[in-house]
């Protein structure tokens, strides 16, 4: 989903989901492409699908298409490598970024013919920035900006069919989310240690298999509702000197967007399916439109700390051919709406890049499934308009970053 001396980096703990600071792999702001190594072969398509237990996710009414009288296990990971160089006033340099890894994993229970329950493991986010710069008005030494954050949730999800067709699901989540920056903010110099956040939502979802060749998936994820981001201390210096402690640090009412997913799978032969999907994600009412810095110390401070993302439009298009009896070869593309105003430039995240290409291989039977997947995010740059909606954030107006990400998946799946 988006900067220097206000260093505050985000962390996930435990699959901790956290806000994103993006130089990460977050993708679609802080979500990632598909949440299975199957959706992801596909764009990361999947409300229509729900060829893995962990399409309970993104849409919970899949869990009825689990095999009856079977549990069924799936687990998938990703690993990111992001390429993600910053042109301040001053000079080019590079976010010294790490491997990226996020991990999931899901579980199916059929009791009968018509209910199902399932288990998920989630983990979001993942991002992260780090550039040793110089700037405008500190320009005599290299500050350190950049931010992480990192989010993870537990999913406890029902499916129930209605009818033979149609199925309904529900089900809640909790989510840990933890984060720590650091950002210069004229002559400031200023970090937050790392906090924490707890809070929780829900997700419904609806399958209809309207024909054997053909299916719509609806899925609604409630925004995740977190109280403060705390625990962090923050510091400041001016001029790069004097180091002055500003008491604990907090980033107020942590709040993750809610999401809307529509999709539909046609098996248009025997060898060939194609699926597509729209999803709207609802950041301008959220943390990442708009964020306050609070400190408790000799002197109390509340201050706005803008990333001014906007709402986003995914739009998926996916295809998967059978090639042999066991083998299917997936591919798709995903394009996203313009996510993040230039005015709100900041090193603190990494812009959610607009076009994705996506390609894998899976090898399937009726019990066990292992694949694995690239995407390629290509290319993407924002430039900064000259000024800053960030208080005193001078050079971020006059900066451009750009950005691209290679992902690699793998993922596998077990029926007993």
């Amino acid at each position: 989903m988006h900067v220097r001396t206000l260093h505050v980096r985000f962390r996930w703990t435990i699959p901790v989901l956290l806000l994103a600071a993006r130089v990460a792999l977050a993708t679609d702001g802080i979500e990632p492409i598909g949440v299975s190594v199957q959706s992801r072969m596909r764009g990361g398509a999947d409300v229509a699908v729900g060829d893995s237990t962990l399409s309970q996710i993104d849409n919970p009414a899949t869990l009825s298409l689990s095999p009856r009288g079977l549990y069924s296990l799936d687990e998938s990971s990703k690993l990111a490598f992001i390429d993600l160089p910053w042109r301040g006033p001053y000079e080019t340099v590079h976010s010294k970024t790490k491997l990226i890894h996020l991990h999931n994993l899901g579980l199916a229970m059929p009791v009968d013919d018509r209910l199902t329950f399932g288990l998920a493991l989630h983990s979001k986010a993942g991002v992260g920035t780090s550039f040793n710069q110089r700037h405008l008005l500190i320009p005599w030494m290299e500050r350190r900006v950049g931010s992480d954050m990192k989010v993870m949730g537990f999913n406890l999800s029902a499916a129930y069919k209605l009818t033979e067709k149609l199925s309904l699901g529900v089900g809640g989540r909790v989510e840990v989310a933890t984060s720590r920056f650091s950002k210069v903010l004229g002559p400031a110099d200023i970090d937050f240690g790392r906090g924490y956040a707890y809070g929780g939502g829900f997700q419904l979802g609806l399958h209809y298999q309207a024909r054997k060749d053909l299916a719509f998936g609806l899925g609604y994820r409630s925004p995740t509702w977190f109280g403060d981001l705390e625990g962090g201390r923050a510091k400041a210096s001016l001029l790069g000197i004097l180091p002055v402690p500003l008491g604990d640090a907090k980033i107020s009412d942590l709040r993750l967007p809610q999401r809307v997913t529509m999709g539909a799978a046609w098996d248009a032969t025997d060898w060939l399916k194609l699926i597509g999907e729209v999803r709207w994600l609802n950041y301008a009412d959220g943390t990442f439109n708009r964020m306050t810095i609070v400190t408790d110390g000799l002197v109390d401070v509340r201050y706005p700390m803008p990333l001014g993302y906007r709402d986003i439009w995914a739009f998926i298009l996916g295809a998967e051919f059978k090639l042999a009896e066991h083998w299917i070869l997936g591919t798709g593309y995903q394009y996203l709406t313009t996510p993040v105003d230039r005015a709100n430039l900041s090193p603190m995240c990494s812009i959610p890049v607009q076009h994705h290409f996506t390609v894998g291989l899976r090898y399937e039977t009726p019990r066990w499934m292992v694949g694995a997947g690239y995407i390629l995010a290509f290319r993407q740059s924002l430039k900064g308009p000259g000024y800053s909606r960030i208080p005193l954030g001078f050079d971020y107006g006059l900066s451009e970053v750009a950005q691209t990400q290679h992902m690699i998946s793998v993922g596998f799946g077990y029926r007993w």
